[in-house]
C-alpha cells in the first residue's frame, strides 16, 4: 500500500513539524505546495514569512519521501493541483492534510489496514478540531458526515476538480466506492486531530481570510475580537455567557450552519503533540 500525504500551506507553522513526524513512518511520498493565495498575495506575500519553510526544509527526510513546490496562487484549487505532478504513478491513495491535521500512529495504520481491505475511492474523516488550547473541541456541525473530505483513491493522471469540498476529478471512469466519516468512524474508531482554532495569530489570520474569501456575510463581525478571544480569556461562566450568545463559538454565524459548542477533551493526543506541547 503506497500513500502519498498531500499539502497545502502558508504561514502553517503552528503544529506542521508534528504534522509531518506523525504520518512521515507511513508516507510512501509527502507532496507539499507552499505559499500565498491571491488574497494574501495581495497584502505583500510572496512565500511564508514564520516557520514553516524553515520547518519543511530542515525535516529529517533520510527516505527522499518529500516534495515541495513553492508558488503563488490564484486560489486554493491551484495550489492543491500544484503538487499532483509530483506524486509517483505506483500510487495507491491520496491522502490530504491541511498543517494542523495530526494523526495518531495507531489510527494511521487502522487506516491502512482498511483500505487494503474495503478498497474505496473516497473516505470521510472525523475531526476532533480543537479549541482555544488543547483542551476543548468543537461539536456540533463541525461533526457533520463528511465534512472533511480526505482520503481519495489515486490513478495516474487525476488532479482535484475542487479544494473546497475536496473532490477528485479522475482521467477514466472510476466505480465509485465511498466510505463517509460517520461509517468510517464507526468501522475504525479513527478521527483526525485538528488543532484549527488552537494558537491566537492561526485564528486571526484564518477569520481574517474566510471572511474576505469563504464565509464573507455569513461571518460573525469582528469575531476574533468578540468571541475567540473573550472566550481563551473568560472563565467558566464568561465563556458559557458567549455560547449562549452565538449558539457556540464558530465563526459563522448560527443561522447559517446551526450550533457549534465546545465540550472538554478528556482523550489523549497524538504522541508528536504530547511531546512538543507537554499537554
Amino acid at each position: 500500500m503506497k500513500i502519498a500525504f498531500g499539502m497545502i500551506v502558508f504561514e502553517g507553522d503552528y503544529v506542521l513539524q508534528q504534522c509531518i513526524e506523525q504520518v512521515y513512518p507511513h508516507a510512501s511520498q509527502i507532496v507539499i505546495a507552499e505559499g500565498p493565495v491571491k488574497f494574501w498575495q495581495s497584502k505583500g506575500r510572496n512565500t511564508s514569512t514564520d516557520r514553516t519553510n524553515e520547518i519543511i526544509d530542515n525535516f529529517p527526510d533520510p527516505e527522499n519521501k518529500i516534495k515541495v513546490v513553492h508558488g503563488q496562487f490564484s486560489e486554493k484549487d491551484q495550489q492543491c493541483n500544484a503538487y499532483m505532478n509530483l506524486i509517483n504513478e505506483d500510487t495507491d491513495y491520496l491522502w490530504m492534510i491541511d498543517s494542523d491535521e495530526v494523526y495518531k500512529t495507531a489510527d494511521i495504520l487502522k487506516t491502512i489496514d482498511f483500505l487494503k481491505e474495503y478498497k474505496p475511492t473516497s473516505v470521510g474523516v472525523q475531526s476532533c478540531s480543537f479549541y482555544g488550547g488543547f483542551d476543548h473541541y468543537l461539536t456540533g456541525f463541525e461533526q457533520n458526515v463528511d465534512n472533511f473530505l480526505r482520503i481519495f483513491k489515486y490513478e495516474p493522471g487525476c488532479d482535484w476538480l475542487t479544494h473546497r469540498p475536496p473532490t477528485m476529478k479522475y482521467k477514466q471512469t472510476v466505480q465509485r466506492s465511498h466510505i463517509n466519516s460517520q461509517q468510517f468512524y464507526e468501522l475504525t474508531g479513527v478521527m483526525m486531530y485538528h488543532y484549527s482554532y488552537v494558537f491566537d495569530k492561526q485564528v486571526k489570520n484564518k477569520v481574517e481570510y474566510y471572511k474576505a474569501k469563504v464565509s464573507q456575510h455569513k461571518c460573525i463581525d469582528q469575531y476574533y475580537e468578540r468571541v475567540f478571544v473573550p472566550w481563551v480569556n473568560g472563565d467558566f461562566t464568561q465563556r458559557l455567557l458567549i455560547e449562549n450568545e452565538y449558539k457556540g463559538v464558530h465563526e459563522w454565524k448560527p443561522e447559517y450552519r446551526g450550533p457549534c459548542r465546545t465540550e472538554r477533551f478528556i482523550g489523549c493526543h497524538p504522541k508528536a503533540i504530547e511531546e512538543a506541547f507537554e499537554v
